[in-house]
């Protein structure tokens, strides 16, 4: 399996809606950019303990690049739907490898307009 398939692997689990994946993925000084929060570990993973995960997930156009080898940086287009709620963005996530793990450090979503198409 390739890196950039091991890393969409790990971005698809978190949309799932399980705290306990956030504590396990995410660098201990993490930083989660969400529309009008900025959240640690801590926050991010009570955060998605009180939330619902997604019913589908589309992960698209995904690219990887790697500015260090100990480092990763992922972009792609994100299109979830929850009940008749659709969420489309484009997301990008920094992972640095730790003690033998990728762990992700850095996230950042930029909402796309409801009219963007997926």
């Amino acid at each position: 399996m390739s890196l950039l398939e091991v890393l969409v692997d790990n971005e698809r689990a978190l949309t799932r809606g399980d705290g306990e994946v956030y504590r396990r993925l995410l660098a201990d000084d993490a930083v989660v950019i969400v529309p009008g929060m900025v959240l640690d570990k801590p926050e991010t993973a009570a955060a998605i303990d009180r939330s619902d995960g997604w019913d589908e997930v589309d992960i698209a156009e995904a690219e990887l690049r790697r500015p260090a080898d100990d480092v990763a940086l992922v972009t792609y287009r994100f299109t979830g739907q929850r009940g008749a709620q659709t969420y489309r963005a484009l997301m990008s996530s920094a992972y640095a490898q730790r003690d033998g793990h990728w762990r992700l450090v850095l996230h950042q979503q930029t909402p796309l307009p409801h009219d963007a198409g997926a």
